[in-house]
């Protein structure tokens, strides 16, 4: 299981993994698609734009600028190149006179070079988050300061310290050289704008010039709670878990089956031919262990058969061999003519019944072994059972055997009709048997099967002995003498031909005294 499942995890989460690399990188993946867009949009204002400067002195540009931007809404800019802070690619398409975008704050911004001037216009596209949050913070700057300017200077670290205990961040008063950022940041900190620091990834820092003073207020670190810092991974987490549990909830079942079929097939490869797999039938193994089972009972049948017909077969050859033994010894030891007539005649039957015997074996085993093809056909019932009856006359005069098709109108039968002739064959030649002067046949029909029933009048069969009586070289007669006749093998391959027609051979007690086999098959066989 431990192979199978860290397979399957790991391809789903090697496919997680691409795809949220593919939605972190998906702005980078986008950007040439994001940039012809803004380009669309931009151009014509970008073309009024030059134009309208091209025409005026750039101490006018200010005033037009203010002009542009009554009304509210995204304020157009003109800045310096080097004020940009690009990559080297972006900076190489803008000096080449593209459109391209950049992000502050997480902000885009779309930039057009003016011709080959120092100036670059510059299109807000998205609000920008860095605004928003010097929106919010301001009015809190205006309190603290306001707090502060109401006490004297010496009275500000009291203060301060009441207000750190009032506020869950920190509150600190600096001086301005005493900060790094602030130096790149003087120009917006004298215009006293809320500049905002990002020494980490989740950390800020906020800052604001006091008044006039050399004074700067700073706001932070902000310590959120570890479900914001640590979300995505908790996301990543949680998912990793599901897709897992949601895995093993698949693979288990599959594993325990899988496991149990591969006992079953260990157990059975070292001659345990009774081990079947129990498999429950919602489970992707149930259509494979039933194939299994099926082919665990065929092999346990045939080695079963198998081991009868060699055990009836030593049996069956060793009787004949026997007497072939003692009448070899005997025509050696005889001197009369008609003695050693006697003993060859009685050789040569030992011989005929060894040929008789290794025929049926044959049979025997070529049905046992392989289905044949059955080939159906509309059979006129009469001349056929006919046929089959006068071949069973004759060498037995003294029996009388009668047929009859019974039901109106029954004229065709659809059947197989060398096999199913073989099967009547065979229960005629069993009646033969035992039969004291009359056997009859009748062919009939009745709710929707054929029925092919064989009755005689001779001493019928015990019922305790009906279920074995159709297992090969099974005989309820004991002796091998050749006047019983018969290998125990006729009934086996009658039941066996039946079966093939997807019918069934029974015995019940005959009216004419002895035994009936019915051989029933349904009509629409095909």
């Amino acid at each position: 299981m431990g192979r199978l499942f860290l397979k399957l995890y790991s391809i789903i989460a090697l496919a997680g993994i691409i795809f949220f690399v593919g939605v972190a990188n998906l702005e980078n993946i986008l950007q040439g698609t994001q940039e012809e867009y803004s380009s669309n949009l931009a151009q014509g204002t970008y073309r009024l734009l030059e134009k309208r400067l091209g025409e005026i002195p750039e101490k006018q540009w200010p005033a037009l600028l203010d002009e542009v931007n009554q009304g509210g809404g995204y304020l157009v800019d003109i800045v310096s190149v080097e004020s940009l802070i690009l990559s080297a690619s972006t900076m190489t398409r803008l000096n080449q006179g593209a459109v391209v975008l950049g992000k502050i704050y997480d902000a885009s911004y779309s930039y057009k070079r003016l011709g080959d001037s120092e100036w670059v216009l510059v299109i807000p596209f998205e609000q920008s988050g860095y605004l928003h949050t010097q929106r919010l913070i301001n009015s809190t700057f205006n309190l603290i300061e306001k707090r502060l300017l109401e006490q004297s200077q010496n009275d500000w670290p009291d203060i301060l310290k009441e207000l750190n205990l009032q506020f869950y961040f920190p509150v600190v008063l600096v001086e301005q050289h005493h900060e790094k950022i602030l130096g790149s940041e003087f120009q917006r900190l004298a215009d006293r704008e809320v500049i905002i620091e990002k020494p980490g990834d989740d950390t800020e820092l906020f800052y604001r010039r006091m008044s006039d003073s050399s004074y700067v207020i700073k706001l932070g670190p902000f310590d959120e709670p570890i479900t914001l810092n640590y979300l995505q991974f908790i996301l990543m987490l949680v998912f990793s878990v599901l897709v897992a549990l949601a895995v093993l909830f698949w693979v288990y079942p599959l594993w325990r089956d899988l496991k149990q079929l591969g006992t079953s097939t260990k157990a059975f490869g070292q001659g345990d031919f009774s081990v079947r797999s129990e498999t429950r039938k919602q489970s992707v193994l149930y259509r494979l262990a039933g194939s299994f089972n099926a082919m665990a009972d065929r092999i346990q049948g045939l080695i079963s058969s198998h081991k009868e017909l060699t055990n009836a077969v030593s049996h069956e050859l060793r009787t004949p061999i026997a007497r072939l033994r003692f009448g070899m010894e005997m025509l050696q030891d005889s001197k009369k003519e008609e003695d050693r007539t006697r003993f060859m005649e009685s050789m040569n039957a030992d011989i005929d019944e060894l040929d008789q015997l290794v025929a049926e074996l044959l049979t025997y085993a070529r049905f046992d072994r392989d289905k044949p093809v059955l080939e159906f056909q509309r059979q006129e019932i009469y001349p056929w059972l006919n046929e089959i009856v006068h071949q069973a006359n004759i060498g037995k005069d003294q029996l009388s055997i009668e047929f009859e098709i019974a039901g109106p109108g029954l004229k065709y039968a659809r059947f197989d009709p060398l096999l199913l002739a073989r099967a009547l064959g065979n229960l005629l030649q069993n009646a033969k048997r035992y039969a004291r002067s009359k056997i009859k046949v009748v062919f009939s029909n009745e709710d929707g099967y054929f029925k092919l029933s064989v009755d005689d009048d001779g001493e019928g069969i015990p019922k305790k002995d009906r279920e074995f009586i159709f297992d090969a070289f099974k005989r309820l007669d004991d002796s091998r003498d050749r006047g019983t006749g018969g290998f125990g093998l006729g009934l086996s391959i009658a039941q066996r031909i039946t079966q093939w027609h997807g019918g069934e051979i029974t015995i019940t007690d005959s009216s004419l005294g002895g035994a009936s086999f019915v051989i029933r098959w349904p009509e629409e066989k095909t």
